[in-house]
Formats: C-alpha cells, structure tokens, sequence
C-alpha cells in the first residue's frame, strides 16, 4: 500500500514538474519572442527616422535652392549653359560640406518636363514627366514643396522637391534626389542587410535605369544592392508589415508607400538569428 502511495506520489510530482517545466518554457518563449517584437519594431521606427532625417535635409536643399536668383533664371529663361555652370558649382559645394556624397539635383519645367538631370547633364531631350511624376502637378496646384520616395525615369530615389517663383509666376520646381547608399552603410555597419524592393510593373517607368538580371525577382527588383541570397523571396508573398523566419535570418518586411500614397514596393531588413538588434533605440 506505502509502495502504491510512493509511486502515486511521484507519478503526481512528476506530472505537476513536467506541467511546470512546459509553463516556464512556454514564458521564456512568449518573452523572448515579446522582446524580438519591440525590437523589430525600433528597427523600423529606425528606419522611418533616418528617411525623414535624410528628406528633411534635403527638403531644407530643395527650399533654399528655389529661391535662388540663378534657378529662377534657370527656370524662366531656360539657358541650359548658364544653368549647367550653376548648378555644377551647387553640387560642388554640397559635396564639400559634407551635405551628401550622393545627392542629384534635377529641374522641371512648368509644363513637366525635365529641363536639367545635373547627373545626365548631356541629355536634352526634355522628356515629359507627367504620366508619372503626379507629385510635380500636386506642388505646382499647391504652392507648396512635397518630400517622399517616388520613381522617376532613373529609379526610385528619395525627392525633395520645391516650386520655384519669378516674383508670383509659377515656373517650374527644382528637385534634391538621394539614393538609399547610406541607408545599407547605416545598417550594414551592426550586421543588418537593407533592401529596397520595386514591383516590377514599374520597371517602364524607371527605364532608364540599369538593374542587372540578377536584381530583377519575380516580383520585384532591388534597387539598391546586390541581391546577396535574397532570391528566396520568390517564395513569400509580403503582405503588409511582418516578419519571418528563414533557416538562420529574420526578414522584416513593410510597405513602400510613395509620395503620392501609392504602394510601389517593399523595405526588407534581414539579419542573423544570433545578431542582438539592442543597439536599435528607434
């Protein structure tokens, strides 16, 4: 009877053990799991930040920029020489204060053409943007600069653009546009790749751009580096913001909503299980 007792005693001891140790796993998963959240969540609070931080900036470029006599005569007197000279020594001086190594400047005519690319200064071609750059035709109604991501015939960049004025007559906007460089410097320094993702159905838009066969996906095309194994994406089908797994990565995904409330795209943030994303405040 003692021995029934004993064994019954273990055999409950054993099955409440168990039913703790199961518990105690359990909270140490549901924490650790909690804690990858908030920290995926200061990665993309990051991410918001320094694309504002960089638009900001050159926002501030484009603003300043309109209100220069030169660019006004740029605009209004369409001098392509005189203009080019001008804005050749602009981008010199950006580059010497250390404003950006990769910024472009770019005018557009009042009737949305493009009357200068400062990085495709030999095109003349005034090609019309009005089929897709919807941004110039919303600042020109407005009066007022916009800043946001937006592809163009180049590729998807980050644009600050400003309306320019001779006295009140509207004559045309000037444009900051930088790439997402220093983004993947910004990220790869602590261990996390960054990519920016176009769908594909906008590859007509962006057709002066050069993207190579092993950037273009099924779905979409990175714009910004090389594809370094991510061709698994194929598989995955993004939908909003969220995350997965992949063998040892963690792929964080959201939306790229453009200047115009459009979605175009995606940002992908990967990195190795065993990278700590602490160093990530938001």
């Amino acid at each position: 009877m003692k021995e029934k007792r004993f064994f019954l005693s273990a055999a409950l001891m054993l099955f409440f053990g168990l039913i703790i140790l199961f518990l105690y796993n359990k909270s140490i998963s549901y924490e650790e799991e909690e804690t990858l959240k908030k920290q995926m969540d200061a990665l993309l609070l990051t991410l918001h930040n320094k694309i504002a931080e960089t638009t900001k900036v050159s926002l501030a470029s484009s603003v300043i920029l309109a209100k220069s006599p030169n660019v006004v005569a740029c605009l209004s007197e369409q001098n392509r020489e005189d203009c080019l000279q001008y804005l050749l020594e602009i981008r010199d001086s950006m580059a010497l204060a250390e404003i950006f190594d990769n910024a472009r400047i770019h005018l557009h005519t009042k009737d949305f053409k493009s009357f200068i690319r400062l990085w495709d200064y030999n095109n003349h071609n005034n090609d019309d943007l009005s089929t897709f750059r919807h941004a110039l035709e919303k600042i020109k109604l407005s009066k007022h600069p916009m800043q946001g991501v937006e592809i163009g015939r180049h590729g998807m960049f980050m644009r600050a653009i400003a309306p320019v004025f001779k006295k009140d007559e509207y004559v045309g906007t000037i444009e900051t546009v930088v790439d997402f460089k220093d983004l993947n410097a910004y990220f790869k320094k602590d261990g996390v790749e960054f990519y920016v993702l176009m769908k594909n159905e906008y590859l007509s838009i962006a057709n002066a751009a050069s993207y190579g066969e092993k950037l273009i996906l099924d779905n979409y095309t990175i714009v910004n580096q090389e594809a370094n194994g991510l061709n698994f994406i194929k598989e995955i089908n993004f939908q909003g913001t969220g995350y997965l797994k992949k063998g040892d990565n963690y792929v964080l995904y959201t939306p790229i909503v453009d200047i115009n409330g459009e979605h175009i795209g995606f940002f992908v943030l990967t990195w190795s299980e065993s990278l700590s994303l602490a160093s990530f405040k938001g």
